[in-house]
């Protein structure tokens, strides 16, 4: 804020300047037809400077416009309409500048120049009467809503028919016959194939168990068993020796369809032959043990030495012996 103060002493310090020679030296900055002086003073330590009338202060100053004379104020008149805007004054010459002081020290700035009196603004013409709007229309009457028709009535809703008596419940039929009894199913069948595990030389001394050749299982009532076996016989002798080998199945130790016989001679190409035979066993209910056996019936020589044989042999080889037992129900 600027110090109210401070402008109260400088206006009296300019009217005395106006009402002395000392005026002579402002005289550039007063407005002749209003009787002030324009003023910037600094906001904030107060510092003042002449200005021409109609200039602008800087940024951080405050223009103030100060009375000259000491006589009586009149009475304000009224305000005169504003004129056209006058030329702006030429700008006053720029102060020499001040000599450059020795040793770096520098020199006095040289004074400002007066700046030239601001041209007399003319007078705005008035301002043209605005012309008057003109009447709204009148709106037009709204035309009457015709009347809603009247509904039709509703026709009548059908009786409901009466719901039918629930008929009587039949007599159960009569529980048929019971079927006869199907026939027994697979269950407790099987069926098996073992291998001779090594091969045996037989004599005519006593029949030889074929290694390998052994299967126990039970039987039932309706049981039925299927027996078959086959495997190899080599006659161990020299051209035209021959051979006679019998084998026979054993069931717990007793024979069963008595003994199959087999004859092998040696020729020039062969000294090899098979065993093969089927039966079939209908054996007590419980456990039983097959068994294959081999002996040598009867040889003979042309020689001195009569020959024996080998039955069966071990897994890979032809000769292998077998024994299959299926397990049938009647």
């Amino acid at each position: 804020m600027i110090n109210k103060r401070s402008v109260l002493i400088s206006a009296l310090i300019f009217s005395f300047f106006a009402g002395s020679g000392v005026a002579d030296g402002v005289r550039g900055h007063v407005d002749s037809e209003k009787s002030l002086v324009a003023v910037c003073i600094n906001r904030a330590n107060g510092d003042m400077r002449a200005v021409v009338y109609g200039d602008s202060c800087k940024t951080q100053e405050e223009l103030v416009l100060l009375p000259i004379g000491a006589g009586a104020t009149g009475a304000t008149g009224a305000t005169g309409a504003t004129g056209a805007t006058g030329p702006t004054g030429p700008t006053g010459p720029q102060g020499p500048t001040g000599a450059t002081g020795n040793a770096g020290t520098p020199g006095a700035q040289g004074a400002t120049g007066a700046q030239g009196d601001p041209g007399a603004r003319g007078d705005t013409g008035p301002a043209g009467p605005t012309g008057a709007t003109g009447a709204a229309g009148a709106t037009g009457a709204t035309g009457a809503t015709g009347e809603t028709g009247a509904a039709g009535a509703t026709g009548a809703t059908g009786a409901t028919g009466a719901t039918g008596a629930t008929g009587p419940a039949g007599a159960n039929g009569a529980t048929g016959a019971t079927g006869s009894t199907g026939a027994a199913g697979t269950t407790g069948q099987n069926g098996v194939t073992i291998f001779s595990n090594a091969t045996t030389t037989v004599t005519t001394v006593n029949p030889n168990q074929i290694p390998g050749l052994t299967y126990t299982l039970d039987t039932a009532a309706n049981t039925v068993l299927y027996v078959a076996t086959e495997g190899g016989i080599v006659n161990n002798g020299v051209v035209g020796d021959w051979v006679q080998v019998g084998v026979r199945v054993m069931v717990d130790g007793v024979v069963m369809a008595g003994e199959r016989s087999y004859d092998v001679e040696v020729t020039n190409f062969v000294n090899k032959g098979n065993w093969k035979f089927s039966l079939t066993l209908a054996l007590a209910p419980g456990s039983h043990t097959i068994t294959v056996q081999g002996r040598l019936r009867d040889s003979g020589t042309l020689g001195t030495t009569k020959p024996n044989a080998t039955l069966a042999g071990t897994a890979g080889s032809v000769m292998r012996g077998t024994l299959t037992v299926l397990t049938l129900n009647k």
